[in-house]
């Protein structure tokens, strides 16, 4: 069922900060950590130091164009079934603390998922959240930070006073949903971290987002949206599969078989400052719980690598993750 992405890589990292100054962040911190993002990863990538990448002959080769820039053709986004512009390679997990004052000498820790060719360009990604850190800063005040350590999934050191190493660990998308399940009934409960913002139908049909997760078509919804944010990912970033592969529309049916067991599910309101479009933008989604019942082990791997993709609009300022609170079904 899941052949169309299976071999797409998948690398988290996890970077700890120290203010050097007063930080000042919102209770929701991924604006914060994305806002000054693409200026320090374009000062830190960029040798032209031109406005416009579109013009730039160096593009082609240019890693700023190649993560942050990620438009498509009109061919590429209607074979994709994409609505606006292509997913970027990244996601900025940001800390779930509420604590909004950090000193000189506290610790603060985010991660950072990195997703298949954008693996390669790590380093860039470690000196921009230096440059971030030490010339634009971060919140309200634009506090600075310096970096002080970078680790990777299983806890492996990598950077350390300014020298960065390899050897991490990455995981393919294969090697994250493997799992033994079987095909009896099970439960499985979501815990949303950050908000999701999931509209109810995804592509050019266009329509309301998700504001509830009470009734079982809900769950056919998440399903079909984690599918294909993987296959896009996986068409954009990994080997690449014909389109023939993408067979979202052919998921075994759930009408009937998954109910909703239980839902404590509330609408989480945030905004941001948009320096593109020069105006505030409301991006508010659902957090909370929900739990499945019935037919559910067989999807438990694609929402095992949904932990690590995230789902949903906005997920580069860290929005729509979610982890698998409980699960059941699995054979002993």
């Amino acid at each position: 069922m899941y052949t169309s992405f299976t071999s797409l890589s998948i690398a988290r990292f996890r970077f700890t900060i120290e203010p050097t100054e007063e930080i000042r962040l919102p209770e929701f911190k991924g604006s914060a950590f994305r806002g000054g993002f693409g200026h320090a990863f374009k000062r830190a990538t960029c040798i032209t130091r031109d406005r416009y990448c579109e013009p730039c002959i160096l593009k082609s080769s240019c890693t700023y164009f190649k993560v942050f820039e990620s438009k498509v053709s009109r061919e590429t986004a209607e074979r994709l079934r994409l609505g606006g512009d292509a997913p970027h390679p990244f996601i900025i997990e940001p800390p779930l603390t509420r604590q909004g004052y950090f000193q000189p000498g506290d610790r603060l820790s985010f991660s950072l998922v990195l997703i298949g060719t954008a693996i390669g360009q790590l380093p860039f990604f470690v000196y921009a959240f230096m440059i971030l850190g030490e010339s634009f800063g971060i919140g309200k005040g634009r506090g600075r930070f310096r970096l002080v350590s970078v680790e990777d999934e299983n806890g492996k050191q990598l950077y350390d006073n300014g020298n960065l190493a390899g050897g991490f660990v990455i995981r393919s998308a294969d090697e994250i949903m493997k799992t033994d399940v079987s095909s009896d009934d099970g439960r499985m409960k979501l815990r949303f971290e950050t908000p999701l913002r999931m509209k109810t139908a995804f592509g050019r049909d266009r329509k309301a987002l998700v504001t509830g997760m009470h009734e079982p078509a809900d769950f056919r919804v998440l399903l079909k949206s984690l599918y294909h944010r993987a296959f896009v990912l996986g068409q954009l970033y990994g080997e690449g599969v014909d389109e023939a592969e993408y067979d979202s529309r052919n998921l075994p049916l759930v009408d009937g078989t998954v109910a909703v067991e239980n839902a404590d599910i509330f609408w989480y309101d945030w905004e941001r400052f948009s320096q593109r479009q020069e105006r505030r933008m409301k991006l508010g989604g659902v957090m909370g719980e929900v739990t499945f019942s019935g037919k559910v082990a067989e999807y438990l791997p694609l929402f095992r690598l949904g932990e690590y993709l995230h789902i949903g609009k906005g997920t580069g300022f860290g929005l729509g993750k979610y982890r698998i609170a409980e699960e059941s079904g699995k054979t002993p």
